[in-house]
């Protein structure tokens, strides 16, 4: 676990613009990484606090992960749900059918091919996370086994 540097965040904040059009992310937070590539978002007391405690694995909320051998990252549930607003491309406003699929884990269909390769889901106002989009349209989410809906 360590804190982005300024040179890792700047990398991290042009994939985002790059992709979905967001300016200054998680600029209020201070970012950790994992050694899967996980980061996570967090408060400078919170770091503060995980230093003088032993043992501590992880703190903060899973928010993106980024992917060096492809310079790629992917948003989380959360991280685009705390992102919502400033997310001005590729995302895709999903049916509730689509969102049920998208939450199962399933392939979506995008209804155009205007997307990049890798799109933001929502129903509404509510964010689901990063998919990454095939040649033939399909939107394939990354969403967590855990937190995926059962098959009915």
């Amino acid at each position: 676990m360590r804190i982005l540097d300024h040179s890792s965040r700047k990398i991290l904040e042009k994939l985002l613009y790059d992709q979905h059009g967001v300016r200054d992310a998680f600029r209020e937070f201070v970012l950790v990484m994992g050694g899967d590539g996980k980061i996570r978002a967090t408060t400078l007391e919170t770091v503060e606090v995980a230093g003088k405690i032993r043992k501590v694995l992880q703190i903060g909320l899973y928010v993106a992960k980024y992917r060096k051998s492809k310079n790629e990252v992917f948003l989380s549930i959360d991280g685009s749900q705390l992102l919502n607003d400033q997310l001005t491309k590729n995302v895709v406003e999903l049916s509730e059918e689509e969102c049920r699929e998208w939450m199962r884990g399933a392939p979506v269909k995008l209804s155009t091919d205007s997307y990049g390769k890798y799109v933001v889901g929502k129903i509404e106002k509510i964010y689901l996370g990063s998919a990454r989009v095939s040649r033939d349209g399909k939107a394939y989410p990354q969403v967590a086994a855990w937190r995926r809906i059962p098959e009915e």
